[in-house]
């Protein structure tokens, strides 16, 4: 019956992590979109605009060139798939992940390796310029951000004993908030999250010159409801990443059924509060910023790469924990 009851517990919180992340996925996007606005005195646009965005592209009629394949369609499917593979790993509001078991750093580098092969891809089927240029410059960046990502959780996984990103949540909250190689890691995964966001420096989400976009350029040729799950995806994306980093600047405690709706509604106003702070900080710093030339992308790439390395010695060299 203990048995019984545990599925179910799993099954129900579950339900409930994937539930949270595809409704708060737009209202963080049409949060930083208004707080972009705040900074550059505008009203900007409601911030429930992303949904309305999402039901407009699914009514639509989608267009597909005769230049393209099937993965030119199969695309949209993998991306939102993959990405969403990738939030059963990251913790959830109360700090538990459905595949903490079986699923670890690893497996959210490949969730989002994969997602990017099939962007690139599908890039170069519209055999179009720009939908080519943007595939290439999509590897680009990635070439030089997922070096930089897995070194620094590995680097997470050496402080804490385990892979897991669970087990990593629960283990950092013994850690001091000043432990160098901790703080090195944070620069490194807060730098690789601008540039997995498509975010400036690196690349302007909200921009559509062909000469400068990096993201943009490989979804040129979508239309409709295959354009909403691409952007829908991305919006998962973004709110993936900021949980992830929230946890780790700041580590939540697990929460169970067993500490009840009030417990499990303060956990979720907790993460919901820190996500909020870092997508203020990240319109924020698009404010405050202007977008960097695409050749000097590996200037501001290597920085965190450089940080992730020094958080490796210099965790070797404190405690000898390698």
């Amino acid at each position: 019956m203990d048995e019984i009851f545990n599925i179910l517990t799993r099954l129900l919180m579950s339900l409930g992590h994937l539930a949270i992340i595809l409704v708060a996925a737009p209202l963080l996007q049409g949060f930083i979109k208004k707080s972009k606005a705040y900074w550059q005195m505008r009203q900007g646009p409601p911030i429930l605009q992303p949904y309305r965005d999402l039901r407009k592209l699914m009514n639509k009629e989608e267009l597909v060139s005769e230049h393209a394949s099937w993965i030119f369609l199969l695309t949209p499917r993998v991306v939102l798939a993959s990405t969403l593979m990738a939030g059963l790993v990251i913790p959830s509001v109360w700090g538990w992940a459905p595949l903490s078991v079986w699923g670890d750093i690893f497996l959210l580098g490949a969730s989002l390796g994969l997602a990017r092969l099939f962007l690139a891809l599908s890039g170069l089927e519209g055999a179009g310029t720009f939908g080519g240029m943007g595939s290439s410059r999509e590897l680009f960046i990635g070439l030089l951000t997922e070096p930089a990502l897995i070194l620094g959780l590995v680097v997470l996984a050496f402080i804490t004993g385990t892979t897991s990103l669970q087990e990593i949540n629960i283990g950092l909250q013994s850690i001091s908030p000043l432990f160098i190689p901790k703080i090195l890691v944070l620069i490194t995964l807060v730098m690789v999250c601008i540039a997995e966001m498509g975010r400036i420096p690196l690349d302007n989400p909200d921009t559509h010159l062909e000469l400068t976009m990096i993201h943009e350029g490989m979804l040129l040729e979508y239309s409709g409801p295959s354009l909403a799950l691409l952007n829908f995806a991305e919006q998962v994306k973004q709110l993936l990443l900021l949980v992830l980093l929230a946890h780790l600047i700041w580590p939540s405690d697990l929460i169970s059924l067993s500490e009840g709706p009030f417990g499990m509604l303060w956990a979720l106003g907790f993460v919901g509060v820190k996500v909020v702070a870092l997508g203020f900080f990240f319109a924020t710093v698009e404010s405050l910023f202007v977008k960097r030339r695409l050749f000097r992308a590996p200037h501001y790439l290597a920085t965190g790469t450089a940080c992730a390395v020094l958080a490796l010695i210099s965790l070797w060299i404190i405690g000898g924990q390698i």
